[in-house]
């Protein structure tokens, strides 16, 4: 044994709870808007320029939680792939 433990369940915990922060992400992206009438052009403008950027940077932060999520789903799967192989296997040599 190398003292290694894997918690399939913990980790499909884990990709909820960063499937929800992602959610939260896109929210707020969704909720950024430049200001309804903010002044002149110029500054309309400038807002609106930036909300963009911001929301570009939310939408990025939410595609990195997105992804981990996905990624610790995987190693979940395969955890659980792995013990049920491996159960599989010892059930045969002790048959």
């Amino acid at each position: 044994m190398t003292g290694f433990h894997a918690d399939p369940s913990a980790l499909e915990a884990l990709a909820r709870r960063l499937e929800d922060t992602a959610a939260e992400y896109r929210a707020a992206a969704d909720s950024l808007e430049a200001p309804a009438n903010p002044g002149p052009p110029p500054i309309a403008t400038a807002l609106a320029a930036l909300a963009a950027e911001w929301s570009g940077r939310i939408r990025a932060v939410e595609t990195d939680f997105t992804g981990a999520a996905a990624d610790v789903r995987t190693a979940a799967k395969a955890y659980r792939t792995t013990d049920t192989t491996a159960a599989e296997q010892l059930g045969r040599a002790d048959g």
